[in-house]
């Protein structure tokens, strides 16, 4: 059974990849051995260490080093080592066997390691610098036996006292002179000695604890920043997580104001599980947000009508419009029960909005709301609107050129917020698509994307563009995200949508254009240049997710491809005049 043994990147580290045909019993051997098998790679896969290169040798005959240079193996050992195969197995190639044994970390002698560490120095967290690095063993150990430096698992980084003592051991560990910024030490922080931060447990909802700020902009502007608080008008407090890790962010991040955290919570309220997924904190969320502004008279009847929406399992979005549309619509009813209002009385209402100017989207929101509360929570099957649906306003969307659009990315310097840009741009994403993107989801082998639960809950494929593939290799080894593409403040969180804006807003300032766009503005270019270019106007449809090909025709009146042919008659008119001054 010949096994090709090679060199793979996986799960953020180097591994020995073994590729061949399925058999049942080389899989079974390599179970008992503590293989792993990698369902994206589709192989069998050992940590990249000495020890495992010399299992797999005794174990298996008939291996093959892939693609080894001259074809050319040494033999140390009894293992046959590619000449190729860099790092650990070439190191080791250069010592005697007696070094190799006593060597059980299999340490690479290199003259500076610092090249590789890839160093990544992140937001201060309290009185710690935060920074990642790949990982060695060694220089990983020196750190941790350095006092004032810790590994903290929640985020999986590495915690360094503001501190110059601290700041010099460290920077020569990592052989990386002014790694940390001069003069950045906690005793710079204002303190606020004698003020408390306190945490009380949320009645209404256990997972979530209840933390109140004293009055200090400072202070509130750091709490803030937690990417999972919300804030509370009722109680006037921050709403956050009720789990350890997030308690333990707090402490450390007010620890250098001097801030005293006065925790209320009963024993064992913290738990991990209570950290909630993305959809479940974008509809709490907006479910808090919506009852801040709700008056008692009518939380019966939107309570009703939020517990349904989230029963259909419909979006944050269509939860907010429907709301606020029928929240309206209860408060110029000086809160009547729904029940008792007639269909007569609700199309004589929508007539009145729109005679004073109510714009078409909120005509057909407000339509729509009361259709789904008449129809789907007072269950009256026969109740319809038969009124004519407000027409929609035919606006048409801001396109910026292909020279634009280069200006824009060329503005941008941070490797990230361009990748971002680029990426939107060059896949026609929604600003949401993009923020929400997981590595998972990027098909390398077929360029494409796979964009899941975009709107109206549909997934669809579009097209991965060949031109920055080596971008999102280079980005990824870069910053390392786990899970989405485009990480937020906190590991494991995606990038929110209003930082994203806030990105396209700074490269447009700096290009200089004078034009107004979004990030969806990058959506729309997208669109009109393939329809310049010749492509087929269905097949945009496809890759923009449209349900209907009537949307998609907007970009034929924005398109430059057929109008810059026609002439104006009054251009003609002024060129047949000059013609016959001409020949006069």
């Amino acid at each position: 059974m010949q096994i090709i043994v090679k060199k793979i990147w996986h799960r953020d580290a180097d591994r020995i990849g073994l590729f061949f045909k399925y058999d049942s019993a080389t899989i079974s051997q390599l179970k008992k051995l503590g293989s792993i098998y990698s369902q994206s790679l589709r192989c069998w896969y050992f940590d990249y260490t000495a020890v495992n290169y010399k299992l797999i040798s005794k174990s298996f005959e008939d291996l093959v080093i892939d693609n080894p240079k001259n074809n050319e193996t040494q033999l140390l050992a009894g293992l046959t080592i590619s000449r190729d195969l860099p790092a650990i197995a070439k190191s080791e190639l250069q010592l005697d066997a007696a070094t190799v044994l006593n060597n059980p970390e299999h340490i690479t002698k290199t003259n500076s390691l610092a090249p590789n560490l890839r160093l990544e120095l992140l937001p201060n967290l309290g009185k710690y610098w935060v920074f990642k690095m790949q990982y060695f063993q060694h220089i990983s150990r020196q750190l941790l036996a350095t006092k004032g430096v810790y590994w903290n698992a929640n985020y999986k980084v590495y915690m360094a006292l503001r501190h110059a003592n601290v700041q010099t051991l460290v920077e020569k560990i990592l052989d990386s002179p002014a790694f940390f910024p001069e003069n950045d030490y906690y005793k710079n922080e204002t303190v606020f000695q004698g003020e408390s931060i306190v945490i009380r447990p949320h009645q209404e909802e256990p997972k979530w604890m209840e933390v109140y700020m004293p009055p200090f902009l400072v202070l509130r502007e750091k709490i803030k920043r937690f990417s999972m608080a919300r804030f509370s008008t009722i109680k006037d407090c921050y709403l956050l997580p009720a789990a350890p890790s997030v308690y333990e962010a707090m402490v450390m991040q007010f620890e250098p104001h001097q801030v005293l955290v006065s925790s209320q919570l009963p024993k064992g309220y913290l738990m991990k599980q209570n950290i909630p997924n993305r959809k479940q904190l974008d509809l709490s969320k907006t479910k808090a947000q919506l009852f801040n502004q709700v008056p008692d008279a009518a939380h019966e009847y939107i309570s009703l009508l939020v517990d349904t929406i989230l029963a259909y399992n419909y979006s944050s979005s269509t939860m907010r419009t429907y709301t606020s549309s029928f929240l309206k619509f209860l408060r110029d009813h000086q809160f009547k029960d729904p029940h008792t209002i007639t269909q007569k009385e609700i199309t004589k209402y929508l007539a009145s909005l729109m005679e004073r100017g109510l714009s078409a989207a909120s005509g057909h929101s407000m339509v729509n709301a009361l259709l789904f509360y008449y129809q789907q929570i007072e269950h009256q099957k026969g109740f319809e609107l038969n009124i004519p649906r407000p027409k929609k306003e035919k606006k048409l969307p801001s396109v910026l050129t292909m020279e634009e659009c280069l200006q824009i990315f060329r503005a941008v310097d941070n490797p990230k917020h361009k990748l971002l840009l680029l990426i939107g741009y060059g896949a026609g994403l929604r600003v949401s698509e993009i923020v929400t993107l997981e590595w998972r989801d990027i098909l390398f082998s077929e360029h494409k994307i796979h964009i899941k639960d975009a709107k109206g809950k549909k997934d669809r494929m579009v097209m991965l563009p060949y031109s920055i593939v080596s971008s999102l290799d280079y980005y990824r080894k870069l910053y390392q995200p786990s899970k989405y593409v485009f990480e937020g403040q906190y590991a494991g969180e995606p990038y929110s949508t209003g930082s994203a804006q806030q990105v396209m807003r700074a490269a447009l300032k700096k290009s200089g254009l004078s034009k107004k766009a979004t990030v969806h503005t990058l959506r729309h270019s997208f669109a009109t240049h393939l329809l310049e270019s010749g492509t087929d106007i269905r097949y945009i449809q496809k890759f923009l997710g449209h349900a209907s090909i009537k949307t998609t025709t907007i970009y034929t009146h924005v398109s430059k491809m057929a109008t810059d042919k026609i002439a104006s008659p009054l251009d003609r008119l002024v060129d047949e005049n000059n013609k016959k001054k001409l020949s006069d």
